[in-house]
């Protein structure tokens, strides 16, 4: 056996099976970013216990609203009662 030519290596079957897909991957999940009436992003910061997302404003156009930690979960729901109408950074929500 030479070691220095890689076809002397014994490896078992070496036929070339070719597979295909016949469904489609799962769409590769995005962060939600929404924008509220006033102008202010909240983009998605991960996802709740009941698993909506749970959203922040990095930048609140209000500086009342500025803290200094973590907040309130905000989910869309909230956001959309308390900051509607919202639309998606993209558009329509």
């Amino acid at each position: 056996m030479n070691l220095r030519v890689p076809t002397n290596i014994p490896s078992g079957d070496r036929r070339t099976i070719r597979v295909e897909f016949t469904a489609p991957l799962p769409p590769v999940p995005v962060a939600l970013v929404l924008v509220d009436r006033d102008g202010d992003v909240w983009r998605q910061a991960g996802v709740t216990v009941e698993g909506e997302p749970r959203m922040v404003c990095d930048s609140p156009s209000q500086a009342d609203d500025r803290g200094d930690g973590p907040s309130y979960p905000w989910t869309p729901t909230a956001i959309t009662a308390w900051f509607g109408p919202v639309r998606t950074l993209g558009g329509a929500a």
